[in-house]
């Protein structure tokens, strides 16, 4: 009979593998995945900010990505920013960015991107106990306690060891499963303190550049907002926390799911409303602008059209129920759909 943890731990696993599963083939098929991926980079940056107590309203971010801020920018809102600025950075990047300066880079710490790709290291051969040969799990966990007894205090060498010992995790387990123990020793070893959503953004690139997830940039901080910790917190056992990482995994793939089939429903009842009109109107790009921000003010819309203000509110005032008003303000107003 497997133990309780090792099992909640592979049912974990499953239920990841097949979220993250339909994600992608989802999001391959979708003809507003940069919108849709556009709109989790905010996502993911407001639940960042949640969890590490930097509040940040997401209109606030989108206005301050458009250099349109309602006020004047706060250290909370540079902070938080940055995530939205790492995920824009790790779409484009190629292997390169799997290194410390590209960690680095993501930080805000380099101005420059790293150039060349970090050399490929050979996978360690699997530990063994004396007289028995030591499972996965239990190899994994081996791993992220002598990582914990590794950290440094420069940042640089910190996020260089948790490199190179992400690299030495054994190819033989599971994708998803090689990005939980990741993620957990991100937690341990804590090279970034101040931008600790980096860790989250290479292990959902490094995802990407392996080809387990091809056309989406898994997020993490915004399911971790809505998951509470294991019962003991950071406290709980190693093969709970790394159920619990691969549970925000499948959670924020769901989310991700939920959110693209909201938007297609949207999308197909604002088609069908303006689908009579005329040619020249705009009605249609301004539908590409709500698919690709989470929420847009006339002065966004009318800066994307080429219009006057009072033409983008009247444009966005005639899509009909479909957008709501979300900021229950007469200035500054933003809508989303």
């Amino acid at each position: 009979m497997l133990d309780p943890a090792l099992e909640g731990l592979f049912l974990a696993l499953a239920k990841a593998e097949d979220t993250v599963s339909r994600l992608d083939a989802r999001a391959q098929t979708c003809s507003f995945a940069e919108g849709w991926a556009a709109r989790v980079d905010f996502i993911e940056a407001s639940g960042w900010g949640w969890v590490s107590g930097e509040i940040v309203d997401l209109e606030d971010l989108v206005l301050h990505d458009a250099q349109m801020d309602a006020r004047l920018p706060d250290q909370a809102l540079r902070a938080t920013y940055g995530l939205v600025r790492a995920r824009h950075r790790a779409r484009r990047a190629g292997p390169e960015l799997q290194s410390s300066a590209g960690a680095l880079w993501l930080a805000g710490y380099r101005g420059e991107p790293p150039s060349v790709a970090p050399a490929p290291l050979e996978a360690a051969e699997p530990g063994s106990a004396p007289g028995e040969a030591r499972d996965l799990a239990g190899e994994l966990v081996h791993q992220l306690r002598a990582l914990s007894r590794g950290e440094t205090d420069d940042s640089g060498e910190a996020v260089e060891e948790w490199m190179l010992w992400v690299r030495r995790l054994p190819d033989r387990a599971p994708a998803l499963l090689r990005a939980a123990v990741a993620l957990e020793g991100w937690r341990l070893v804590n090279p970034l303190p101040r931008q600790s959503y980096v860790g989250a953004v290479i292990v959902a690139h490094a995802l990407r550049q392996s080809g387990r997830t091809r056309a989406c940039l898994l997020g993490v901080e915004a399911a971790r907002r809505a998951l509470p910790q294991p019962r003991r917190g950071f406290l709980a056992p190693t093969l709970v926390r790394l159920a619990y990482w691969l549970q925000v995994l499948s959670l924020g793939a769901e989310a991700g799911l939920a959110e693209m089939t909201r938007l297609d429903l949207a999308r197909q009842v604002v088609l069908k409303r303006i689908g009579g009109r005329r040619a020249h109107d705009r009605s249609r790009d301004l539908l590409d602008l709500l698919l690709a921000r989470p929420l847009v003010s006339a002065p966004m819309a009318a800066e994307h059209l080429g219009v006057a203000d009072h033409s983008a509110r009247r444009l966005l005032t005639g899509l009909g129920a479909s957008l709501m008003e979300v900021s229950g303000r007469s200035r500054y107003r933003a809508w989303r759909l």
